[in-house]
């Protein structure tokens, strides 16, 4: 097998592992509300997985860039993401409340550490393999794998818990975790970097593409806001609505899916017509669908609209980390992948985690929405802040 097509399968695979996680505690609250844990605990629980993660990316990239090495730290966050599934099934125990607010904590922090791991090195791989022209459409590929696993998380951990209880699920998710990552790292470990040595020789400088980077990550920063406060309480929103568990995680399975085709789409855009155009159209088009999810109700135009949002909001990773490979060096790919995926991304999303819950303590859910819908209206005109040439 061609290594371009191992590294691919591979790191797909991988994706589709971590994606369904990265859901994972969205659909956990609905339960843990019912359980005591109040919304601003959730919120800051779903702070602190992504502060975690957006402020360990960028070393992770670092030292990845620097070794040489992708699959080693890949399968350790694999692990700790197993780990933190573990942690988040105590919680469902009869322990007191104390010790589940401890416990969820601490699975969030576990959870928050693995999923650092993934996007920087995924990425990287990718990039290192494929010339700038095509790695966008890789990226896509390789994209379509995570919202696939998005995308099947919610229904299918609803219907689990439905069948053999909370904890029990939590624990055949544990395993089925610790599987899929040793079938990943087994695919990957002998997978060889040249780009990726030659950077152990001579680390490349990452500041000559930070007049692109910087607004980048402060677009994606204000977008991600958005989209994680959404994607965390979305499904206690439209449960608060429909008043139907099984029919909210449908409901967001069926919107997730959308990004299956989103993701192959908007990386061969990204490749056709260059990253920047292509970040506009999806931040503005993310935006305008979820305004419209937000007005008009009915079932089934809230689900049309929410997936229209969903599919060009989870495009960020061919469009993303397609339009840094198209900017930078290769020998920064994994740095710079963590910059604008792991600061960016993660850490605007635990912001717009946190925020939620003391605003739905105090305006509701719906209020709580429209204020996520205005920070993107400000991540749309921060969209000028992105330079129209590559100046390197």
């Amino acid at each position: 097998m061609q290594q371009k097509t191992r590294s691919l399968i591979f790191t797909s695979l991988g994706h589709y592992l971590n994606d369904s996680f990265l859901v994972l505690f969205p659909i956990l609250s609905i339960y843990y509300l019912g359980l005591g844990i109040s919304a601003i605990a959730i919120g800051i629980f779903g702070g602190v997985y992504n502060v975690m993660s957006g402020a360990l990316g960028a070393p992770i990239g670092q030292y990845a860039d620097k070794k040489g090495n992708y699959a080693y730290p890949m399968f350790l966050g694999f692990l700790l993401i197993g780990a933190s599934i573990f942690a988040f099934s105590i919680a469902f125990l009869d322990i007191g409340i104390v010790m589940r607010y401890i416990t969820v904590a601490v699975a969030a922090i576990l959870l928050g550490t693995g999923l650092a791991f993934y996007h920087p090195l995924g990425g990287a791989i990718l990039q290192s393999e494929y010339a700038k022209e095509d790695a966008p459409k890789a990226l896509g590929i390789n994209g379509s794998f995570g919202s696939l696993g998005r995308a099947i998380a919610p229904y299918a951990l609803v219907v689990i818990i439905g069948i053999i209880g909370t904890f029990t699920g939590m624990i055949m998710l544990t395993v089925i975790d610790l599987l899929v990552a040793i079938v990943v790292f087994a695919g990957l470990r002998g997978v060889r970097h040249p780009v990726a040595r030659k950077a152990t020789q001579q680390s490349g400088n990452i500041k000559p593409y930070m007049y692109i980077i910087l607004p980048l990550t402060i677009i994606v920063f204000t977008r991600s806001i958005f989209i994680s406060g959404v994607q965390l309480f979305s499904p206690s929103f439209i449960d608060l609505i429909y008043k139907s568990t099984n029919l909210t995680g449908l409901f967001l399975t069926a919107s997730y899916s959308t990004a299956i085709i989103g993701q192959p789409l908007f990386g061969s855009l990204t490749s056709r017509y260059g990253g920047r155009s292509i970040i506009i159209i999806t931040t503005a088009f993310s935006t305008l669908f979820f305004i419209l999810f937000l007005l008009i109700r009915g079932i089934y135009f809230q689900l049309l609209f929410f997936s229209l949002f969903a599919f060009f909001a989870f495009s960020g990773f061919p469009n993303l980390l397609g339009y840094v490979s198209q900017v930078v060096d290769s020998s920064v790919y994994a740095r710079a992948n963590g910059i604008v995926w792991s600061f960016g991304n993660m850490m605007g999303g635990a912001l717009g985690m946190v925020i939620g819950g003391p605003l739905i303590e105090y305006i509701g859910f719906t209020g709580t929405m429209w204020i996520y819908a205005a920070v993107a209206l400000i991540s749309v005109a921060m969209l000028v802040l992105l330079p129209r040439k590559n100046r390197n």
